[in-house]
């Protein structure tokens, strides 16, 4: 299996993510995909990609500034540094004038984690009723604002039956009793991409993010991934390491802001 389709399992996820905010706006097909959430974040909320490495980019970064122009945002553009189909289309971006704002590595892992006891005091559920929903996202809102994520981005996430899709698995874990963590696979083209690990800060250092991690990564292997993929935070990626996981490439996400999208 190549990298290839754990990048365009990235890109079948983010359109599923975008899917469980009733406000989001998709455009798919022509090689792309754009998706503009009810959020106006610019590098959270909306964002385009490249499916068809053929795309020209230029075409590609025209188009997704008439697309985000016209709703007044920015978008960033995800590009796969290192990796030579996206070559092309970085040096578009920069001579576009759009920014570089951010950079994770792409990690990817091809076997089970080792098996570890749970935590003490720790409980881990599967989601799957919308009070599930609600924690699962209250989770994210207080864990991502430790990566500058504005927490108000993850209330627009109102469609809750995405979280228990058929290709999907989110898991809880509850310390104490109280939502502590979460993590979610989504499969696809057989590649299992890991999404939303997250642990509240009061709760960190009790071994959850491996917990949750594991689960979301044995979910994704039973629903028929052979591969697992994802972007990792410099938070999570030793977690990662110790799992097994291992990066591939960088993602590069270049910056077109309000102003320049308008052009």
């Amino acid at each position: 299996m190549s990298h290839k389709d754990a990048h365009l399992n990235l890109i079948d996820s983010s359109r599923q993510l975008f899917e469980l905010d009733s406000g989001a706006e998709i455009e798919a097909g022509a090689g792309r995909l754009f998706g503009a959430g009810t959020s106006s974040h610019p590098a959270i909320s909306n964002a385009a990609f490249r499916l068809d490495d053929e795309l020209d980019p230029t075409e590609l970064i025209e188009a997704a500034r008439a697309f985000f122009g016209a709703r007044e945002r920015g978008f960033a553009l995800w590009a796969r540094a290192g990796a030579p189909e996206d070559r092309d289309l970085i040096e578009a971006a920069e001579g576009a004038g759009l920014q570089q704002v951010h950079e994770t590595p792409e990690m990817v892992l091809g076997k089970r984690p080792p098996e570890r006891p749970l935590p003490e005091g720790v409980e881990l559920r599967r989601v799957d009723s919308a009070a599930d929903a609600e924690d699962f996202w209250r989770v994210a809102a207080d864990a991502y604002t430790s990566n500058g994520f504005p927490p108000e981005v993850f209330a627009h996430y109102d469609r809750h039956e995405g979280l228990a899709a058929a290709n999907a698995a989110s898991f809880l874990a509850r310390l104490d009793g109280r939502p502590a963590a979460i993590a979610m696979t989504l499969v696809s083209r057989g590649v299992a991409g890991i999404y939303w690990v997250g642990t509240r800060e009061e709760a960190r250092g009790h071994g959850l993010a491996w917990a949750v991690t594991a689960a979301a990564v044995n979910a994704g292997f039973d629903l028929g991934g052979r591969l697992v993929s994802l972007q990792a935070s410099a938070m999570g990626r030793p977690v990662y390491e110790r799992m097994g996981f291992e990066p591939v490439y960088d993602y590069r996400l270049l910056l077109s802001r309000p102003a320049e999208a308008n052009r």
